[in-house]
């Protein structure tokens, strides 16, 4: 029979079987034994037979089946005879499978809810907030999506996302992963499931499992190259990404150098954001060495303006051109760090945000004398009272007490506040001509001056500028903190303090409660953050600013801690959140709690300076009191490469 008359005939066939049985529920299907694989083999192998009856047959027969069919199907879906090939990919879209499980939490079937009718863009962000929970029942789900997501694409991200939630894992848990994996992928012959193996394997045996990832990372860069839509550049990323971990695990390092320098070839097609995204991981993979190849990679077709060292991408875009300093500058090449830092600094001259938010980037980073610069040009070029320079004055000075020195803090901010004074005088900070920004930024640049006065001991001249940050912004925890820390040698000023600090918890400690409330009423009705939009944005800053007001002062420390896990609920991962609920630990003396959230919040801020101190005490506490808890190591500032670098971070 001719080709084009057979499918011909196929067309009309799965117009016939639109509502066909092949659209049971899985829950019928699974209570039916599952079809011998010989069955199945041979009824697919029907759906291409010369006789249109037989084909029909073996199509409702595949169909009532139910999903138990689903595994060898897909494999079908690329059979070299196009009849059986554009059957099998019919009856595996037209499968109805049953997401939510009722062995899952109320938290994994809320992001199961509604599964199968959302579009891609919905059904990754889902797989990306299962990726996130690290429990067993997540990673169950995820096996499941890996299985029967009939994109290709969001299988393999849901293999990927379930092993990176696991990749570091206790032995306790690796039986139960592996046993989930076993039952939930069963013989699928997709990439995904066949990633999970691979990630089973690594749990017991990781020398094997690691030449096995080479193999599937190889495959899907060649596959990325030829055809890019049964894959994506997410993919290839997180899987290699996966791999390098891996071997630096085991201490493999040249050969995770190899790995990051295999995505060089398909950088090709990255944006700047993309590309920016991949030169920070090979910074903080340790492969400085990778970003010079890919730099010269992307300038080899492009040559370079005028007073740019380099050409292509990394000559145009200064984020780009101040990761490749730092690459040179922890490779000891100074004099290369310091040329690609002053053409990055020169681009782009006239664009003040380009300027701070580079500056803040840097900071980030640890490059700390780059970032200084960025901030200092804005400074040097602006009004005094300009916003940009008003903002840029503000973090510096925050960089700089941060970094343990309060007095420059203060130095910075101080020729601002002498003009904002003028300005709007001795007037009530309350007064419309001054907004909330200003009265803040005047009370945190007296706080600076109160602490550098507090740690030489003039404990007069504190109290004075305590007392003038007080009537400039009354709820600035930090400068209530500060109040209450003064206190404790003086008990007049202990009195003042309280007053205060009694005043602004009784403002934040109303709106918290009725969160806590509303924010339960939305996640029994599996509404959660999502429906809560900027108001929870709102609340999770007024959770943190309670919590950090009280756990560094006084009251209900247990309440602390509930407000500060909701703020985390609210925004995951954000490192100051995390920091403030390891000080909540702190002051129920919990050390082991309290090192095991500092730890996270300086894996996400590791180059700020108060997180790493705390970590430190922390991880000092629980050794002086027999606490096991989990080390890092701390990255050091790239600026410790500086020959005339110091230990406060001065250069």
């Amino acid at each position: 029979m001719p080709w084009n008359f057979r499918l011909g005939l196929l067309t009309v066939a799965l117009g016939l079987s639109l509502f066909g049985p092949w659209a049971t529920q899985e829950t019928h299907a699974q209570a039916t034994n599952a079809p011998a694989p010989e069955k199945v083999r041979e009824l697919i192998a029907q759906l291409g037979d010369r006789h249109f009856v037989v084909r029909e047959r073996a199509q409702s027969e595949l169909a009532r089946m139910g999903i138990t069919a689903f595994d060898q199907l897909f494999g079908a879906m690329r059979d070299p005879d196009l009849e059986i090939a554009g059957r099998a990919q019919y009856l595996i879209r037209s499968v109805e499978i049953e997401w939510t499980r009722p062995e899952f939490t109320d938290e994994v079937n809320s992001y199961l809810n509604r599964y199968g009718t959302l579009n891609v863009e919905n059904r990754r962000s889902r797989i990306g907030e299962l990726g996130r929970l690290h429990s067993l029942d997540a990673l169950s789900a995820l096996c499941r999506i890996a299985r029967y997501d009939v994109s290709e694409v969001l299988s393999k991200e849901a293999a990927l996302a379930a092993s990176i939630q696991f990749q570091s894992t206790s032995d306790t848990e690796k039986k139960q992963i592996s046993e989930i994996i076993t039952e939930r992928v069963g013989e699928s012959p997709r990439v995904g499931p066949r990633w999970l193996k691979v990630f089973q394997l690594s749990l017991t045996n990781p020398q094997q499992a690691v030449a096995q990832w080479e193999k599937q990372v190889s495959d899907e860069i060649e596959l990325f190259t030829t055809r890019p839509a049964l894959t994506s550049q997410q993919v290839v990323l997180e899987l290699v990404r996966w791999q390098v971990d891996q071997l630096r695990q085991q201490g493999k390092q040249e050969e995770a150098l190899a790995a990051m320098q295999d995505v060089i070839r398909i950088s090709v097609k990255f944006s700047e954001s993309e590309l920016l995204d991949l030169t920070t991981w090979f910074l903080d993979r340790k492969g400085p060495s990778v970003v010079g190849e890919l730099a010269q990679f992307h300038a080899k077709n492009m040559a370079a303006a005028d007073d740019v060292p380099i050409g292509g991408v990394f000559g145009r875009n200064a984020s780009l051109l101040y990761l490749l300093a730092e690459s040179e500058l922890v490779q000891d090449n100074i004099e290369l760090a310091n040329k690609y830092a002053d053409a990055a600094l020169q681009l782009d001259p006239d664009s003040d945000d380009s300027h701070y938010l580079t500056a803040q980037s840097l900071a980030d980073r640890g490059t700390f004398r780059w970032s200084r610069k960025e901030y200092r040009t804005l400074l040097d070029r602006l009004d005094v009272m300009d916003i940009s320079s008003m903002l840029s004055r503000m973090q510096l000075a925050e960089l700089e007490n941060d970094l343990g020195d309060p007095q420059a803090a203060a130095d910075v901010m101080w020729p601002w506040v002498e003009q904002a004074e003028k300005q709007f005088g001795p007037k009530n900070p309350i007064d419309a001509d001054r907004d909330e920004r200003a009265s803040r930024f005047l009370a945190r640049s007296y706080l600076f001056r109160a602490t550098a006065a507090e740690r030489k001991g003039d404990l007069a001249a504190a109290k004075k500028d305590i007392d003038k940050a007080l009537k400039y912004y009354e709820d600035e925890a930090d400068v209530l903190i500060a109040a209450y820390r003064i206190g404790q040698q003086d008990d007049m000023w202990k009195a003042k303090a309280k007053e205060h600090i009694d005043h602004t918890i009784e403002f934040y400690k109303p709106f918290v409660e009725k969160f806590q409330k509303q924010y339960e009423i939305f996640k029994q009705n599996s509404r959660g953050d999502d429906f809560m939009g900027t108001q929870g944005t709102q609340m999770a800053q007024y959770c943190n600013q309670y919590s950090w007001l009280v756990c560094n002062t006084y009251g209900d420390f247990d309440h602390a801690v509930e407000a500060s896990q909701l703020s985390l609920e609210m925004d995951p991962g954000n490192g100051a959140y995390l920091d403030t609920l390891a000080h909540c630990f702190e002051a129920k003396k919990d050390w082991g709690s309290a090192v095991k959230y500092q730890r996270l919040a300086a894996l996400k801020m590791p180059h700020s300076g108060m997180i790493r101190d705390k970590y430190l005490e922390f991880a000092k506490k629980c050794e002086e009191n027999g606490i096991d808890y989990e080390p890092i190591e701390l990255p050091p500032s790239p600026d410790t490469h500086f020959p005339e670098y110091d230990q406060k971070g001065k250069l």
